[in-house]
């Protein structure tokens, strides 16, 4: 698996993820990757397969300042640690290239499945923004990622 910059060939895959219930429930109008730099999306890709997509925007959560870990795989992909594998590589590049020095990820109460990836990360809850969703963070001078 690797990840590669979104650009105009993944719009069908940023479409169909568009349809797909579970990323509308959860994330709703997927960002776009902005030439500021202010957000950093992948295409998340495996042989010539389009799976997903991941990466980092610009939060509201937590004060403003931090960027927030997103992630979200065709149906197919799901269910089988791609997604988990995908969040690593974004945070590998968050932390060894871009520098940062935190990334959260601002995860609704009721999906169950991102907040075991969460923890499959090594994120800690950080506190509730809101009445549905809490805020988990990993730093970067935590170690390594969690391989579980």
């Amino acid at each position: 698996m690797e990840l590669r910059s979104i650009s105009e060939s993944h719009s069908d895959l940023l479409s169909a993820l568009q349809q797909q219930d579970d990323v509308w429930e959860f994330i709703g109008t997927l960002p776009e990757s902005e030439p500021e730099h202010t957000n950093h999306l992948f295409a998340v890709v495996e042989g010539q397969a389009n799976l997903g997509f991941a990466g980092l925007v610009k939060s509201q959560a937590a004060g403003g300042e931090d960027f927030e870990l997103l992630v979200a795989m065709r149906s197919e992909a799901q269910q089988h640690g791609l997604a988990k594998h995908a969040c690593q590589l974004v945070l590998s590049w968050a932390f060894n290239t871009a520098k940062l020095e935190r990334v959260i990820a601002s995860i609704d109460n009721d999906n169950e499945a991102a907040r075991a990836i969460a923890g499959k990360l090594g994120m800690t809850q950080l506190g509730p923004t809101g009445p549905t969703r809490t805020v988990y963070v990993k730093y970067r001078d935590e170690g390594s990622l969690t391989s579980a």
